[in-house]
């Protein structure tokens, strides 16, 4: 078996403006020799910035790893609101921006407002479903779906005026918060409209852009840069086995034994062995036994990311 096709673990690539998501695993793919790579975390094409990409058994961690706030900066456009309520739309509604930045004052205020836990509505063009149908699709087709807002978290957000109709942000946000919304809402309050004109991904969690590698890189280098899979950091409380538990979790055994608190995770834990090395996830059931959800064993974890 060759390094490429047992290659597995954590890759984290600064993805350029102008390919999507998707073209980012076909090119990591490609680098790797290997078809088995998923993303965490899909950026719009004109977006910047990290995206985390799975190779090889790490991608079974994808849907833990979305947990992770993610952090952006970029620039909001005032005056002009468009149907996807980014700069590659069509401009929907117009008025003035203002002559003069708002007032540092005006923004702070603003910061606090669209700070914190509250509904937010999604925009018309994206992947949520409607009736089993992607929303985007929906509205390209002409059919405008209205969306149910739905609950997000914005962590903390900074406004700074950078011209008379722009605004500069920073913003650390719950999984599933959308920057075009915030963008929209954001020139709205303003009394005009707004739309996202620049968007940059630093940051998923404990994961950062200065740790990435371009799309340019060679498939050495990617598997160079792999973050071994016993390493990738999850959003998740530890619990950590015993020899003896390892082999009986590694077989799929549900475990009777005191486990972390797990609010806010599902009931899930990240379950490691006494070196502290990722084997897997498992789930708390009601009756408090702890039963395993993905397997990735003792091979696996004490491997470097050559699986």
């Amino acid at each position: 078996m060759s390094r490429s096709s047992r290659a597995c673990g954590l890759l984290l690539i600064d993805k350029a403006s102008g390919m999507t998501s998707h073209d980012v695993v076909r090119i990591v793919r490609r680098g790797l020799g290997l078809r088995r790579v998923g993303h965490a975390g899909t950026l719009d094409p004109f977006a910047t910035g990290l995206l985390p990409c799975l190779v090889g058994p790490a991608t079974r961690l994808v849907r833990f790893l979305h947990r992770w706030p993610k952090t952006y900066i970029g620039r909001i456009r005032l005056g002009e609101e468009t149907d996807t309520l980014d700069l590659e739309g069509t401009v929907t509604e117009r008025r003035p921006a203002p002559h003069q930045p708002p007032p540092w004052r005006v923004l702070r205020e603003l910061s606090r407002q669209l700070s914190g836990t509250y509904k937010q509505t999604p925009p018309a063009f994206s992947a949520k479903k409607i009736g089993g149908t992607r929303a985007h699709l929906l509205a390209r087709r002409g059919q405008a779906p209205i969306l149910p807002a739905t609950e997000v978290t914005v962590h903390r957000l900074r406004i700074q005026a950078a011209a008379p109709a722009e605004l500069m942000f920073a913003a650390r946000v719950s999984s599933g918060t959308y920057i075009r919304s915030l963008a929209r809402d954001l020139g709205r309050r303003l009394g005009t409209f707004g739309h996202l004109a620049v968007l940059r991904r630093s940051a998923i969690g404990p994961l950062s852009v200065r740790q990435a590698i371009s799309t340019q890189a060679t498939g050495d280098e990617m598997r160079a840069a792999l973050t071994p899979l016993s390493a990738i950091p999850l959003p998740l409380p530890a619990l950590e086995l015993s020899d003896a538990g390892v082999e009986d979790f590694c077989h799929g055994r549900v475990l009777d034994l005191p486990a972390p608190r797990t609010e806010g995770t599902g009931g899930h834990l990240r379950v490691v062995d006494l070196r502290g090395r990722l084997l897997g996830v498992a789930r708390v059931e009601d009756d408090g036994s702890v039963r395993p959800e993905v397997v990735l064993g003792k091979r696996l974890a004490g491997t470097d990311p050559g699986c």
